[in-house]
């Protein structure tokens, strides 16, 4: 893999987990579409590969740049994880390993801003609150984190060969 092609798969990393950020805070900001907690948990990845993203592009050392990729490798692999597990809580083929009762408090009052972000609403894990073309985000995010995982270990395998 040349300088240019890793230069490029990181950009793709950038951009792509921007891509992903901004379509679901579109969706709950905008479209009213409540996440649960494994929906906010499974955010962490993407905003993990932009912090390593910029990192990438602003080092020059080659052995921290294939570090990187190894990195991209262990936070994709964990996006999958979690977009598995979500994704078979969805569809009730286990129980979720943290938390996801639906709180029932309601935010009417702007003085109280500080109390309802502490004490956010979420809805239950196994509530499915948006869906397109008959698939969950979180089924989405399984194919999402797969082909990113790919993409890293090709990547990955190039930048040892470099």
């Amino acid at each position: 893999m040349t300088v240019n092609n890793s230069n490029f798969l990181n950009l793709f990393f950038l951009f792509f987990s921007t891509f992903i950020l901004l379509i679901v805070y579109y969706l709950e900001f905008f479209l009213g579409t409540e996440p649960c907690r494994l929906c906010i948990y499974q955010r962490f990845p993407y905003f993990i590969t932009i912090l390593l993203a910029i990192f990438f592009l602003l080092i020059k050392n080659q052995n921290f740049k294939r570090i990187i990729f190894l990195l991209y490798i262990i936070i994709f692999s964990s996006s999958l994880i979690l977009s598995v597990h979500h994704f078979g809580v969805e569809n009730n083929w286990w129980n979720a390993l943290t938390s996801c009762e639906a709180y029932t408090k309601n935010f009417s009052n702007s003085n109280n801003l500080k109390e309802y972000l502490l004490n956010k609403n979420y809805i239950a894990c196994d509530e499915i609150s948006f869906k397109f073309l008959g698939v969950s985000l979180a089924g989405y995010n399984v194919i999402t984190s797969s082909l990113l995982l790919i993409i890293a270990i090709i990547g990955f395998r190039e930048k040892i060969n470099y």
